[in-house]
């Protein structure tokens, strides 16, 4: 027994043995299976653009109501469309591919009553994208009042695939595929998947509900998502998705708790006083940077990649400015050498955001992941209850945190290095390979507590002349010193410098390092 848990070797298998390794990744077998022809997506960013539609009609008429009058709709297009052989009018992006003559017959075509009611649920999303695929519906009509809180409203409750409405949403692209001719289920199974679709209406209330929403869930790619072209073995996102995140974002400010606040200062003695200015002038030069970047909902995993190391390279300059008693080099090169991992990681980044910044996320999503089932193999062989409970929750926190972000059936796990390549290689690359050599590697030695740090600093040499001058265990006494604090303001405003440069910001201020100087 160990630490509360029995450990028998012979008997232990690997974690996520269920998964294919492929050189250094753990990759779930389905996805290895289907290679290239899978293709990972964000329901959020990808797929509620599509299905926004839907859920602006279900809420404004309810399921059973919005069914009709989106079949009613799909009817005029496909009566209007002739011999040309449209793609599943399901995704909202789908309807560019009517030109204008059918746009206008299919107006015509269309009962006008259930036109105006349709336009009506769609009135918001015509306010902020007038352009959007059914905009032409609202054509001639007189303005609908824009009810923005609405809008958001629903927005919001499509975020949470689980939620009633994005449930609802999804099973109403069933229908209407079923209804096209472009989602085709066995015969013997339509009764089935009909008595589910209309179960799914008193979702999450009833048990029947419950059980059809597994599956219901599981079309949203198919439905939703763009058909790929012949050549290609996954679609590209639609246009659609990156203009309605475009006038979205212009659709209020963000939302969030402000932790970038400056701390207030009363009656401090000089040094208290000297470190809240400090961290206050820190945030100034963050918020500065982050206040003149702007948010580009088309690729916001750059924007929350580079913003969340920025905001990490803050966080150690303000906590190694915090604690006096570390400004030395037993403790100070480990923090140093953390915001120079921070540094060299941002610059190569920087270097292919979009496509490093996905990396990034995937990497350390597949870290917990592992992690996880680390400690659910540990769970099985736990002997203290309280211990038991305590993972319990540690692993129903972590699977929390990353069922927001994907499923875990579609994250591979990566056994080496996140970016494919060593730290120097990425300094090389990125054009710090200097950076590399006079910080982050010497540092190292003080983070991996290597020989040419423990033997300096805590040995001693024995005074004895008879014991072979060997070297006795020791902590140096060393007192503190402010230029580690100046090398850690130097390297966050190398950081802040350099993202400058490449965001092309101009007159960013340099506060923390202007403070230091004066002092």
């Amino acid at each position: 027994m160990l630490n509360g848990m029995t450990v028998d070797q012979s008997k232990r298998k690997p974690v996520l043995e269920d998964h294919v390794a492929v050189k250094r990744k753990l990759i779930p077998r389905f996805m290895h299976a289907l290679g290239d022809k899978l293709s990972q997506y964000s329901w959020t960013r990808q797929l509620v653009p599509e299905a926004i539609w839907l859920a602006l009609i279900i809420d404004r008429h309810g399921y059973i109501a919005a069914r009709n009058l989106c079949l009613d709709l799909i009817k005029a297009a496909t009566n209007t469309a002739a011999s040309k052989i449209l793609p599943p009018l399901i995704p909202l992006s789908s309807f560019t591919n009517l030109d204008e003559e059918q746009k206008s017959a299919m107006v015509s075509e269309l009962n006008q009553s259930v036109r105006h009611e349709i336009s009506d649920a769609l009135a918001a999303l015509t306010h902020i994208a007038p352009h959007h695929p059914l905009g032409f519906l609202a054509e001639g009509l007189a303005p609908a009042e824009f009810d923005g809180e609405r809008f958001s409203k629903v927005l919001e409750d499509c975020y949470d695939r689980s939620g009633k409405l994005a449930v609802l949403a999804m099973a109403l692209g069933q229908w209407l595929g079923m209804e096209q001719g472009k989602v085709h289920i066995a015969p013997h199974l339509v009764e089935d998947v009909i008595g589910r679709l209309q179960d799914i209406a008193d979702y999450p209330n009833t048990d029947a509900s419950l059980d059809a929403v597994g599956g219901i869930r599981a079309s949203a790619p198919m439905l939703f998502m763009q058909p790929p072209t012949e050549n290609d073995m996954v679609a590209d996102e639609a246009a659609w998705v990156g203009e309605f995140w475009d006038r979205v974002a212009g659709f209020g400010s963000c939302m969030f708790a402000d932790t970038l606040q400056d701390e207030t200062l009363e009656d401090a003695d000089e040094f208290t006083a000297f470190v809240v200015n400090y961290r206050n002038a820190v945030r100034a030069d963050l918020r500065a940077r982050l206040r003149h970047w702007r948010l580009d909902l088309k690729h916001v995993e750059v924007f929350e990649v580079v913003a969340a190391l920025l905001c990490r390279q803050a966080t150690l300059a303000i906590d190694l400015g915090s604690s006096p008693a570390i400004w030395n080099p037993h403790t100070a090169p480990i923090m140093l050498r953390a915001m120079a991992d921070v540094f060299i990681t941002l610059a190569w980044i920087l270097k292919d955001p979009e496509a490093r910044s996905k990396q990034f996320v995937d990497d350390g999503l597949g870290a917990i992941k592992l992690q996880i089932a680390h400690h659910e193999r540990a769970l099985e062989t736990y002997t203290d209850p309280a211990e038991r409970e305590q993972t319990r929750e540690m692993i129903e926190m972590w699977q929390s945190w990353l069922d927001s972000q994907r499923m875990s059936h579609f994250i591979e796990v990566n056994l080496g290095s996140w970016s494919g390549i060593s730290t120097r290689k990425m300094a090389d690359e990125a054009g710090f390979i200097d950076f590399y050599n006079y910080v982050y590697q010497p540092f190292s030695s003080v983070a991996h507590s290597n020989w040419a740090h423990v033997s300096m600093f805590n040995t001693i040499f024995c005074e004895n002349p008879a014991h072979r001058r060997h070297r006795a265990p020791a902590i140096a006494p060393i007192d503190g010193d402010p230029h580690w604090l100046f090398l850690a303001t130097k390297y966050l405003s190398k950081t802040f410098h350099h993202f400058d440069e490449v965001m092309q910001l101009s007159d960013m201020p340099d506060s923390a390092f202007d403070f230091m100087l004066a002092e």
